[in-house]
Order: structure tokens, then C-alpha cells, then sequence
């Protein structure tokens, strides 16, 4: 139904004609134009109430405020309302009045938001804003009220001010006395400073010039305007240079204000105006890689860059830049520490996050990544955006798979280090660590009684790409060693929302980037600390870690409940933890069978029930067409959280939890087994599957207790319905029908060798009839790396080397790929087949 069929019907409903009703949309177009200037608004209330009633002015009201709501910029992918930006800027016009407490830090943001939306934007809020778009110095525009005439050029930028007027920076000129204001002296010194660091020692790529422009300022040096506002600074995107759906570059200007010594005296000023032009000109450097890269991080990096150019003059300040340290020199710390008190107060909101706060704070993960992959890896993520920005930080998974690591393990390893801070700081995270602020800790979340369960729903839990530190601290139960009879054993339960979708499943086993993680840090009492991890699997997202000598030998456990979903939730996700002594009950070791329908039979004895509420069974699956390289049985460490062999970050999803039954049943069928397995994938071999099992005792807390592992798996003969030469068998009317040949022309794609490989690998395929054959690689986030037509081909098999199909390891730009996982599809004709392919360097 359209909005406006929807419209009518309410309107109907509520007894008004649907003459009246095209008088109300009238009378909406004409209100909603003028929605925030609407001088007559009590004498439209009045009229309407009157005309068609209070029930119709109430209604009325509800679709104006729906409309409004339309022209907000969607928060998952800008992060900033139509209607904020819009409020920044009316606000920003004020030229007097204003105190420092009104001071928006950087309207970069709110001026993109604008120029991005433009099109979008209704006609009267286009005619208060056009100004924005004319060059502060001219009459008429969003800058100054009496133009900028005088004129101070550097090396690479052009400077526009007066002296007058309620625009004028202050007059001294006392060192150096040039006959240009000291305000300006200190701004081309610190613009310059910029250049030099961030473009000739950092490598960053030049903001595009406005030498071809019809209004460049005067030439095509960057051009800086100050005048006055409630603002420090920002880069104008003016005009397009390139645009793509997602990517845009842009030509910038910059404006400063004017009046920064009146508000926090000189000092203080000078230290504002020499970060804010650090951080102002890597906005514009951002402009010449993609406008649109995700706003949180332009001003995360912007900030991070202010503590780069601005360094307090430390000679080691573990950036390996050769930057220039002076005496008395500014330390941007100092500049955005009180933003970090924000941040590290609230580790459980998104990592994008943006509230006029939050998105400077993020400069804590740039410092991270800076420090832990080098500063280069910023200009790296700069690249990746230039292409496109992607959602669900695709652009960092790109990046992080360059570095040899995946986005999930970065992100875990970054909560980690963020414990790592103030009174915690050891020395091995954070360059200065003991400087940033703890993190916050709630005080619910500090425990020494045990056991102890606690559940957070979608609206409590931790927010997408954000954390929550858990304290167990041992009771003195456990400190005297009545815990239990076993060196005073204590296990943590984590256990997260199921992801029951087969391509979300697909997403978290490719790159990670779903579910939940939990680190753990272990301080002994002997002064030690080691990091730990729980591996949830991956369809239940639940695990368990075990330890002994709680109390004596470990003095305190931190469990880190990382959200590593980079994007929106759903409602229904959830995560919850326990904690306490496992269950004591044992159980027998299982035997394995399989009865004539295809089941997996599963027995046992019940040896002890103490504390033992249900009985888990935990399967692993060994299947080489699902690329699993572990053909061992279970281990006790496997039956309790799920393994990660490869040591990427991302648990291996061939354990999980297949049932659970009262510890009154001795017996469990399995009948999902090959359910986890692509039967109808060329590789497929039922009798290379092999499944191995274990029964767990679990208490009434969720909380597991010592495995009891089969003593070998078990290969299971297919199902009756299921034949290994032709694939699934229909039955219809008690008759078995095969389904039809494979087709003459159909491509048979084999195993690539090596695999994995490292630089090159071959890939085999076998060709029934000529075709023309097409292979396309993807990346594991689904982009095309590289085409290779191959042409027409006679029918055959082509496996040798001088035959397969070979891959250089390269992009179509031929650039050598990063490590990770490759999906190559084979295409010929109307058939195609697609593979797995991982390159490990």
C-alpha cells in the first residue's frame, strides 16, 4: 500500500471525506515545508481542530512528524540525521554571543552530511543552505559578514582574514613580526607542519587542488578563511572530482575560526589551532581517497593524527616518524584525554558510534591498530575505501587479512588491550598506556559468590563491535580450598544467541564477524598474567573454560564478552554468563552405532548424578569436502568450547552441541548427521565423513562438567534416501526415482593443488562438451579479485599444469592478494561450480 492509500484510510477511519482529506494533504505540504518556521501554528491548530475535529489534529501532527523522519540519513551507513546536521549548522551561523562551551569541534561531518543529501533535501531547507556553497569571502555566503580581504600565503596554502569586524583574528604581531597577525603566523606554521607529516613522512596522497576552478581562492594553493562562529574548524568538500555509488573525491577548503584566543585565552589557543589544522588537513587528504569512508573513522583518524603531528616533543614516541620535536611542543593528548574518559566509560556502545563525542574517542582503535600493525596501516584503510566503503567494516577486514589476521581477532585483541590501561598498564599494550583511563567496569559485574548467572537481552547486551568486562574474584570458600575436592576447580559458561541461518553461519566460519567472543585474562597470585580465549560454536554460541586452584594459585579471572557482529542486531539476539563449581557427577564413556535408518545411536551410564540436571551431546565432524584437516577425536578441551586450529581468531565450525536430554536418558539419536555437509557438492564422499562424540554433564546453571568421550568415531553408511552416485532419491507413490544424469555439458571442478598455497595454485576442472569457460575469484567478502576467460575449450579433463587453469595469486590490477579464503566459481555455459581456495603467505 502507498503512503498516500495509507493516508486515506486513516483519514477515512477516522470520518473525514476524502474532499477534506485533499484539503489535509494541502495543508501537509504546506506545513511540513515550513515545519520549523511555522509562525501561525496556533492559529493552524485552531482552524483544524475546528474544521475536522482533535482526533484529525492529533492525526495530523503524528504523519507530519512520520514525513520529517523521512529525510533523516539512515544510522548504519552515515551515522549522522539530516535533521542534526541541519540544527549544527543554523547554530554555526551565530557570530556573537557564543561561549567556549558552545563550541562544536569540527563541522566537517554536518557539512558532508548536507552536501551528500543535498538532492534529498526539500526545497526551502536547499534556500537557506545554498550559501554554504559559496566561498566564505564572498558576500552573501556562510562565512564572513564583511569579506576577508587581507591575504598570507605559505608554501602550500593560501590564507584569507581581516581585522575587523566581528571576524577579525586578534592584531598582535610580536613573534615573528612580519606585519601578519601572530594568529595567522601560528596557523601557516602548523598547516605546513601538517603537510610535512602527514604527506612527505607519512605517504598519504595530496588533497586535490583548485587549480582548474573558476573561484580558487587565487591560485591553487589550499586556501584557509577565518572567521567567526560557534566551531574550531572544518574542510568544505566544494566540488566532486569523482563519484561512485560508494566513493566520491572532493576538492576542500578550509575555515578557522577566528576568535579561538577570546574564548580560552592564548595559551590554551594556540594549542587548539595547531591541532585542529593537524587534524583539519587529513580531512582533506581523506577527501582525495573516498568522501564517503565511514564518518565515526574520518574523525577518529583526524584525532589520532592531531597526536601524531602534535607529540609533546617526545623523541620516542613509538610511531618511528621522524617528525620534528620541539621544546614546550603541544601534546594532543591532552587535547582528547577527557574524550577517552567518555569512551572507556562506555565499552559497550558500538565502535560507531556517533554523538558529537563517541566518534573523536575511537581514536583509542586507531591507536591500537596504528601502534600494533604500524601507523601506516590508516593510509592502508584509506586505499581500501577508495573503490568503495563497505558495510560491516569491510574495508578494516581487508586490511587486517593484509597483516596476516582477521578483523574478528584484531577487534578481540583491542578489548584485551584496553584492560591493559592506567594502574593496569604493563608495558606490553598501549605506548603510554598508564596515561588513558580504566576501563569501566559495572559494579554487578564484579563477583565473589558463586555460583552466579546473568543474562543480558538485545537491549542490554553489549552493542555491535563493542565489549563488556566481567570480574570473578575468588570467595573465600574458594581461597580455603573448600571449593571443591579438586584443587578448587571454577569454570565460566558463556552463552550467546543461535545462529540458526545457514548464510550468517557461512559469514561467521568465512570471516568471524558474527556471534560473540570472550577473552579471558588470568592473573595469578604470583604476579603473572596470561590471555585466554573461549571458542563458542558457532550454530549454539556457547562454551565453557575450566580451571583449577582458583583461590590459591589464580587470583582474579576478567571475562571479556565481546559483540563481534559489525553491524545491527536483531531483537532476539541475547548473551549470557554463569559461573561456579562444575557439576561432579560422572558419566560413562558412550558407545556408537547406527541402526538401519540412518541414525547415529548414542549410550551411556549415568555413574553419578551429583549436580548433573542434563546430559549435552557434542558432535565433531570430520568431512575433507568441507575443508576440515582435523581427523582426530575429540578432546576434553573441544567437548566444553570449540577449537580454532588455524589460530585466525575464528572458531572452527565442525564442533557443536547436537542435543541435550534429561540426565534421566541414557540414550541419544542422532539424526542430523550429513545435515552439516554439502551432499550435493562434486566433492562430496560419504566415506571420508567421519563424526566423533562426547556426553557432558551440565547443571541446572548451564555449567559443564568432565566429558565423557567415545573411544573412536564413527563413519555412518548414507541414508536409504540418499544414493552416493546420483544424490538425493524422490519417492513418489512408494517408488524410488532417480533424479536424471547429469547433463552432457555440465563442468566437473577438482580439488586446486596446492591447497592452501602460497603465491600461485593450479586449478583442475573436467569439461564434458566445448564450452566457453570463465573462472571468476572472489574474496571472502564477495568481491571479484580476478577474471580469467579461458576461452573456447574442447570437451576433456584438464588437470595437468600446462592445462589447469593457473592463478597468480594476483588481482586484476595485479596486485598480489592478501592471505585468506578464496572462492573460485568455474562457469561454462549455463553450468558453473564453485570451490574453496586459502593462500597463506
Amino acid at each position: 500500500m502507498s503512503q498516500n492509500r495509507r493516508t486515506l484510510f486513516f483519514f477515512s477511519f477516522l470520518g473525514v471525506s476524502f474532499d477534506q482529506t485533499s484539503s489535509l494533504f494541502l495543508l501537509l505540504k504546506l506545513f511540513y515545508s515550513n515545519y520549523f518556521f511555522c509562525s501561525n501554528f496556533s492559529f493552524l491548530k485552531k482552524s483544524l481542530e475546528e474544521k475536522f475535529g482533535r482526533k484529525v489534529w492529533l492525526f495530523f501532527l503524528l504523519v507530519c512528524s512520520l514525513l520529517f523522519s523521512t529525510f533523516t540519513i539512515n544510522a548504519e551507513s552515515s551515522e549522522i540525521s539530516l535533521q542534526t546536521a541541519i540544527q549544527k549548522l543554523r547554530k554555526a551561523k551565530q557570530r556573537v554571543g557564543y561561549s567556549a562551551n558552545d563550541m562544536e569541534r569540527c563541522l566537517t561531518p554536518y557539512i558532508s552530511t548536507i552536501v551528500e543529501n543535498w538532492n534529498r533535501m526539500p526545497t526551502i531547507y536547499r534556500q537557506e543552505f545554498q550559501a554554504l556553497f559559496q566561498r566564505p569571502d564572498k558576500p552573501g555566503s556562510f562565512g564572513s559578514v564583511q569579506g576577508l580581504p587581507l591575504i598570507f600565503k605559505s608554501t602550500h596554502f593560501r590564507y584569507h582574514y581581516t581585522i575587523t569586524g566581528p571576524d577579525a583574528v586578534p592584531t598582535e604581531d610580536i613573534s615573528p613580526m612580519n606585519g601578519t597577525p601572530d594568529y595567522i603566523d601560528v596557523c601557516a606554521d602548523a598547516f605546513e607542519r601538517a603537510y610535512h607529516i602527514e604527506i612527505d613522512l607519512l605517504g598519504f596522497k595530496k588533497p586535490l587542488n583548485d587549480f582548474w576552478m573558476l573561484d580558487n581562492g587565487g591560485d591553487e594553493k589550499y586556501d584557509v578563511y577565518f572567521f567567526s562562529g560557534p566551531w574550531g574548524g572544518f574542510t568544505m568538500p566544494e566540488w566532486p572530482d569523482r563519484v561512485l555509488p560508494t566513493a566520491a573525491t572532493y576538492v576542500p577548503y578550509f575555515g578557522m575560526n577566528a576568535r579561538i584566543y577570546d574564548l580560552s585565552g592564548k595559551s590554551e589557543g594556540k594549542r587548539f589551532l595547531e591541532t585542529t589544522a593537524a587534524h583539519e588537513f587529513l580531512h582533506s587528504i581523506q577527501f582525495s581517497y573516498n568522501y564517503l569512508m565511514p564518518r565515526w573513522f574520518m574523525e577518529a583518524t583526524c584525532t589520532w593524527m592531531e597526536s601524531i603531528v602534535y607529540d609533546g616533543g617526545l623523541v620516542d614516541d613509538g610511531d618511528n616518524i621522524d617528525d620534528p620535536d620541539e621544546i614546550g611542543e603541544t601534546d594532543a593528548y591532552n587535547d582528547y584525554s577527557h574524550l577517552l574518559r567518555y569512551w572507556f566509560t562506555h565499552p559497550d556502545w558500538g565502535l560507531d558510534v556517533f554523538d558529537g563525542w563517541h566518534e573523536y574517542a575511537d581514536v583509542i582503535w586507531v591507536l591500537y591498530l596504528a601502534q600494533r600493525f604500524g601507523v601506516d596501516v590508516v593510509r592502508q584503510v584509506y586505499e581500501e575505501t577508495t573503490e568503495g566503503s563497505y558495510r560491516e567494516m569491510g574495508n578494516f577486514y581487508d586490511v587486517m587479512t593484509n597483516h596476516g589476521t582477521t578483523l574478528a581477532e584484531a577487534f578481540k585483541t583491542f578489548t584485551v588491550w584496553n584492560y591493559f590501561t592506567r594502574d593496569r598498564d604493563d608495558g606490553k599494550h598501549y605506548f603510554n598506556g598508564h596515561r588513558f583511563p580504566p576501563v569501566a567496569v559495572h559494579l554487578d559485574d564484579i563477583h565473589n559468590q558463586y555460583p552466579v548467572f546473568k543474562h543480558f537481552d538485545s537491549q542490554e547486551m553489549p552493542e555491535h563491535f563493542s565489549s563488556r568486562y566481567v570480574v570473578f574474584e575468588p570467595s573465600l570458600r574458594f581461597a580455603q580450598g573448600q571449593a571443591s575436592d579438586v584443587n578448587q576447580t571454577f569454570a565460566i559458561r558463556v552463552d550467546g544467541g543461535d545462529i540458526n541461518d545457514s548464510e550468517e553461519l557461512n559469514r561467521l566460519r568465512i570471516s568471524g564477524l558474527r556471534g560473540w567472543g570472550a577473552k579471558l585474562i588470568i592473573e595469578g597470585s604470583d604476579g603473572s598474567v596470561n590471555i585466554d580465549e573461549i571458542f563458542t560454536y558457532s550454530r549454539s554460541q556457547e562454551g565453557q573454560k575450566t580451571f583449577q586452584n582458583f583461590g590459591t594459585k589464580i587470583k582474579k579471572i576478567t571475562l571479556i564478552l565481546v559483540n563481534l557482529h559489525p553491524d545491527i542486531q536483531t531483537e532476539t539476539d541475547s548473551i549470557s554468563y554463569a559461573a561456579g563449581v562444575p557439576p561432579t557427577g560422572k558419566l560413562s564413556t558412550p558407545t556408537l552405532a547406527q541402526d538401519a535408518n540412518g541414525k547415529v545411536i548414542i549410550s551411556w551410564d549415568l555413574l553419578d548424578i551429583s549436580g548433573i540436571k542434563e546430559v549435552a551431546i557434542v558432535r565433531k565432524r570430520y568431512a575433507p569436502s568441507e575443508d576440515d584437516m582435523d581427523n582426530d577425536n575429540l578432546t576434553p578441551l573441544e567437548a566444553l568450547n570449540a577449537a580454532d586450529k588455524n589460530g585466525d581468531g575464528i572458531p572452527d565450525g565442525n564442533i557443536e552441541i547436537v542435543g541435550r536430554i534429561p540426565v534421566t536418558d541414557t540414550k541419544f539419536e542422532d539424526t542430523t548427521i550429513f545435515a552439516d555437509i554439502d551432499m550435493g557438492s562434486q566433492s562430496f564422499d560419504a566415506t571420508e565423513v567421519r563424526y566423533y562424540y562426547a556426553v557432558v554433564p551440565v547443571n541446572e546453571l548451564g555449567i559443564m562438567g568432565a566429558p565423557s568421550i567415545a573411544a573412536d568415531g564413527i563413519t555412518p553408511v548414507l541414508p536409504r534416501w540418499f544414493s552416493a552416485t546420483w544424490g538425493f532419491l524422490k519417492e513418489t507413490s512408494g517408488k524410488t526415482i532417480l533424479p536424471p544424469l547429469p547433463s552432457p555439458s555440465a563442468i566437473l571442478l577438482l580439488p586446486n593443488y596446492p591447497n592452501p598455497f602460497n603465491a600461485e595454485t593450479w586449478i583442475p576442472y573436467k569439461l564434458y562438451e566445448p564450452s566457453n569457460v570463465v573462472v571468476n575469484i572472489y574474496s571472502a567478502t564477495g568481491k571479484l579479485v580476478k577474471k580469467l576467460d579461458l576461452g573456447y575449450k574442447t570437451a576433456g579433463t584438464y588437470s595437468d599444469k600446462n592445462k589447469a587453469v593457473h592463478w597468480d595469486g594476483k588481482n586484476e590490477a595485479g596486485e598480489n592478494v592478501s592471505s585468506g579464503v578464496y572462492f573460485c566459481v568455474i562457469k561454462a555455459g549455463k553450468f558453473q561450480a564453485m570451490r574453496k581456495m586459502y593462500l597463506v603467505k
